[in-house]
């Protein structure tokens, strides 16, 4: 007798071939048959008539690091079909966590990833796996080490050269997280301390893995203006390191840019293909992003860390030297305010009762209400909150997106962010009902077996996920049951936290944590580390 059986499914392999009817045979954690009217007998049947049986979703793209830790850690997850996960994404990984850094760094990606818990204690990417391992997350859990989170480590947010003992430290962090399983090395080129430095710098960084076949992973330096260049210079970088390249978040910012860029950018790509450089991206359905607000800020006002920015916006004359750069077309960074206007930034999240009110408000609403200009309301609410701001930004084309898509090499990801209050971008809670009964069902952008196998079998082969990601004999259960017809996203703008409906079952290393969308909890979930 087996543990589960799903019977008279239609199966989407993970593999992006023609759905096929069929039953699903789970025992011990593991797939052990597929096919016709399997024979074994199971302690739990479930029948999946006119649904679709899939692999549980991957999502490479997310950024709950600190989350994991929480008490309902995976209900946001299975509730839309998620059974893994891969974090530290844009160079932004809690590890490596020194303990003389940890407040500095705790503070600045408070509004990315939220609040650690006060009993959590680790260093290095090791330490952070293995305390995971204790804890037996609901879902699966992997993460990449950043390349800005490693030289935060070992130089903080000072600018300039490392030293050789800092290289030399810098180097035993990024070893350690290979020899542990993380499974790329992320980047974030538009954050600090990635966007002070150039290429020889990274390299620096970055020479243990040299031709080693672990992916780079990277949120590119501007994704609007300065887009093809942008991908060149990190092209480059792939090239000279011999290891693949993957884009995250890839999209064209800025109404002028809007398709125009974007068959640029493609030109830049498809001839580093021609060189022979593995080059693979992910989009999110979504043409809304999310990040921290002092990324609207010229580079050189965020040098040296939050502290030291907030100052910056306090003296009048910096002051009013930021807003003059920001009213100008930029090529060095992506000017937000230029490219996007006031009017597209939303604020999702604040810390203080004194600008709670501007949670849900536009820029350009906040400073009518307080009867000044935009610029002014932006720095004096960043000033106000150290900086702990995030927002929600209106960026990208529906075209350009859809375009990304259909992309061969594309992956779809939520890019999910956690901040410690307010609003979270609709994209936590609603990302995979929004792909299927959007993007699937209603519009036809993707065939159903294309969608599934960007969200499952695809992510497994880029990031070397092992096991995962195929209804295949002798993977593991990790198992979406879903009837499409029914898959309604419930998460908008306004009111992002809302759960989704359709899911008939999701199934964690063969244990049901998702019954007919509701939340089951349980602890089935296992650290994933690389191939």
């Amino acid at each position: 007798m087996i543990d589960l059986a799903i019977r008279n499914g239609c199966i989407v392999d993970g593999q992006g071939g023609t759905p096929y009817p069929g039953d699903v045979g789970v025992d011990k954690g593991k797939i052990v048959r597929i096919g016709r009217n399997i024979p074994e007998r199971a302690s739990k049947e479930l029948d999946a008539s006119n649904k679709y049986v899939t692999p549980g979703f991957i999502d490479v793209h997310r950024h709950e690091d600190a989350a994991v830790f929480g008490p309902d850690f995976g209900e946001l997850q299975v509730r839309q079909g998620i059974t893994a996960t891969i974090n530290g994404n844009c160079g932004l990984s809690v590890v490596p966590f020194p303990r003389g850094r940890r407040s500095e760094i705790a503070r600045y990606l408070k509004p990315i990833i939220g609040n650690l818990p006060p009993d959590t204690e680790f260093d290095a990417c090791s330490e952070y796996l293995s305390l995971l391992e204790t804890r037996k997350p609901a879902v699966n859990f992997g993460t990449h080490i950043g390349n800005g989170a490693i030289r935060r480590a070992v130089k903080g947010f000072e600018p300039g050269k490392l030293s050789k003992e800092e290289i030399h430290a810098a180097h035993a962090y990024l070893e350690d997280a290979v020899n542990s399983g993380a499974f790329g090395v992320s980047m974030g080129l538009a954050y600090i301390p990635e966007n002070l430095l150039d290429i020889q710098d990274c390299i620096e960084i970055l020479e243990p893995i040299r031709g080693t076949g672990l992916p780079l992973v990277t949120h590119i330096r501007g994704e609007g203006t300065s887009l093809a260049e942008s991908l060149a210079e990190v092209v480059g970088l792939a090239e000279t390191l011999k290891l693949p390249l993957h884009i995250s978040h890839f999209k064209c910012i800025g109404q002028k840019n809007w398709g125009r860029l974007l068959k640029k950018a493609e030109e830049t790509l498809n001839r580093a293909r021609e060189r022979g450089i593995r080059i693979t991206l992910d989009v999110y359905p979504w043409t809304a992003g999310s990040t921290q607000l002092v990324y609207i800020l010229p580079p050189e006002f965020l040098e040296g860390g939050l502290a030291k920015t907030t100052e910056r916006l306090k003296d009048p004359t910096l002051r009013r030297e930021c807003a003059d750069i920001l009213k100008s077309p930029q090529t060095r960074f992506d000017n937000f305010i230029e490219l996007i206007g006031w009017e597209n930034i939303m604020v999702s999240s604040v810390q203080t009762d004194k600008n709670r009110d501007c949670i849900g408000k536009r820029i350009t609403e906040i400073a009518a209400e307080r009867n000044c200009d935009p610029f002014d309301a932006a720095f004096d609410l960043l000033a106000d909150e150290n900086g702990d701001v995030a927002m929600v930004d209106f960026i990208a084309d529906e075209q350009d997106i859809e375009t990304i898509m259909r992309y061969p090499e594309s992956l779809i990801v939520s890019d999910s962010i956690y901040p410690a209050s307010g609003k979270p971008h609709p994209r936590q809670y609603g990302t995979y009902t929004k792909l299927l009964a959007e993007y699937v069902r209603d519009r036809k952008i993707l065939p159903l077996e294309t969608a599934i196998r960007k969200i499952t079998g695809a992510p497994a082969e880029t990031f070397s996920i092992p096991n995962k990601g195929l209804i295949k004999e002798g993977y593991d259960a990790d198992i979406t049951v879903f009837d499409l017809a029914k898959i309604e996203n419930h998460a908008d703008y306004l009111d992002p936290c809302q759960f989704g409906i359709g899911f008939t079952a999701v199934a964690v290393n063969g244990v049901m944590v998702n019954d007919n969308d509701k939340f089951l909890g349980g602890s089935s979930g296992t650290v994933l580390r690389r191939r």
